[in-house]
């Protein structure tokens, strides 16, 4: 009540001041015409405007000299031990009680560390930078979330995620999503119903990490399916494998692409199966490739196929192989010679001889040249049977310089790469 109070004196008090500024300007233009009136009273607004700015400049200059200040004195602090824990000399499991002598932190003090919420922030800010520019590929996450409980950080970041601002929340989710902590479902659920698409987003790329199968129900919505983009195959795909690193079991991508409608997101879900392997799931996807009427689909399908060497869909290409568009056909022919069971080697003659664009045309050459021994005898065979009109699609591959060009992977086209904060 007594703050109230306080409040109230000093409004009444500028406003008392204000009215005063008013009405004796208001009596010394009394005479003067309304055009000089007018500009008086704007020229007078205009002073108020700039000393309300001024004076707001005033606060974000101290604020910014205050941040500046706890910045220095907390990486002054705790910089180097955060170095430490980061680095790959610490030791694999380190107790609290370790963590706080690094830190050195009073063990007789029940206090947390960290009192006010701005020093939680500058703390979990200055880790994260540390964490994006010098993690270790070995570190140990179980030393980080040690660390952080002990300085209250989790239950900072989700209360920033809860009630922060918009940037706040943001920043706070990629905080969460890069040293994997859980968060609340109460939390991810009041985000969902956010007018904002990103939070929406990033809050379920957040949840990955920690949930069930049956938590990840946003990637079998309505808008998730329209409104599916590059960007979120980008953020599952790395969302997925820190999932994985943590032991858990991956959703049925398979069951995502039967579950949507648009083209693009079931082709996103068919490339992430190749990504990480789930050839159990093959299997599910013969009825989508059996529907036939999309293309880029199609292609994907054969892709994965190819590139997990699943045998079982070798007949149901072979028999379509024919009646596909020619970038289709080229996928299909690719996948074909991945398996390399002998099977697929008149449908690639085939390719050859029924079809009349040259890009097709080369590529089911190439297909059988890479197709192994049986492959290259057709190849061969095929060669001396050619029309001279032909003999130019062999030129290729007699010319070393176009030669070293034939070759066809074999196994999928991306492989592990370098450890970051965001595949770690």
């Amino acid at each position: 009540m007594d703050t109230i109070a306080y409040i109230r004196y000093y409004f009444y008090y500028v406003a008392s001041y204000i009215r005063y500024i008013v009405s004796f300007v208001a009596s010394k233009l009394e005479k003067y015409p309304v055009e000089v009136k007018v500009a008086a009273v704007i020229s007078v607004l205009c002073g108020f405007v700039m000393f309300a700015l001024f004076v707001k400049m005033l606060f974000m200059s101290r604020n910014r000299k205050s941040l500046r200040l706890l910045r220095e004195h907390i990486v002054e602090t705790y910089g180097d031990a955060m170095k430490y824990i980061l680095s790959g000399e610490a030791p694999e499991e380190m107790s609290g009680v370790e963590i706080c002598q690094l830190f050195g932190l009073d063990l007789t003090v029940t206090s947390e560390p960290l009192k006010k919420s701005k020093e939680k922030q500058v703390f979990a800010d200055v880790f994260y930078n540390y964490y994006i520019n010098e993690k270790a590929e070995n570190v140990k996450m179980n030393n980080i979330h040690t660390m952080l409980v002990i300085f209250d950080i989790p239950e900072y970041l989700e209360k920033e995620v809860s009630l922060g601002s918009k940037k706040n929340k943001v920043h706070a989710l990629n905080m969460i999503r890069a040293f994997g902590l859980s968060i609340s479902p109460w939390i991810i659920n009041k985000l969902l119903n956010s007018k904002y698409l990103r939070l929406q987003r990033l809050a379920m790329y957040t949840v990955i990490v920690s949930s069930s199968d049956s938590s990840l129900d946003y990637f079998e919505t309505d808008f998730f399916d329209k409104n599916s983009c590059i960007k979120d195959e980008i953020e599952l795909a790395y969302s997925l494998n820190r999932r994985r690193k943590a032991g858990l079991k991956l959703p049925n991508l398979a069951r995502w692409a039967h579950m949507h409608n648009r083209e693009f997101t079931q082709c996103l879900f068919v490339r992430l199966m190749r990504r990480f392997n789930q050839v159990e799931y093959c299997d599910q996807l013969k009825d989508l490739f059996n529907q036939g009427h999309k293309k880029k689909l199609i292609e994907e399908i054969s892709r994965t196929w190819g590139y997990l060497h699943y045998v079982d869909g070798e007949q149901l290409m072979i028999d379509s192989l024919l009646t596909q568009p020619d970038d289709t056909k080229v996928a299909i022919m690719h996948a074909l010679t991945r398996f390399e069971t002998g099977h697929g080697i008149e449908a690639l003659l085939d390719g050859f001889r029924h079809s009349n664009n040259p890009h097709v045309r080369y590529e089911a050459l190439r297909c059988l040249y890479n197709y192994g021994e049986a492959g290259r005898t057709a190849f061969d065979k095929l060669e001396l049977e050619s029309t001279e009109a032909d003999k130019k699609y062999f030129e290729f591959f007699h010319n070393p310089i176009t030669l070293a060009k034939v070759r066809l992977d074999r196994e999928q086209a991306y492989h592990p790469s370098v450890e970051t904060m965001l595949n770690g």
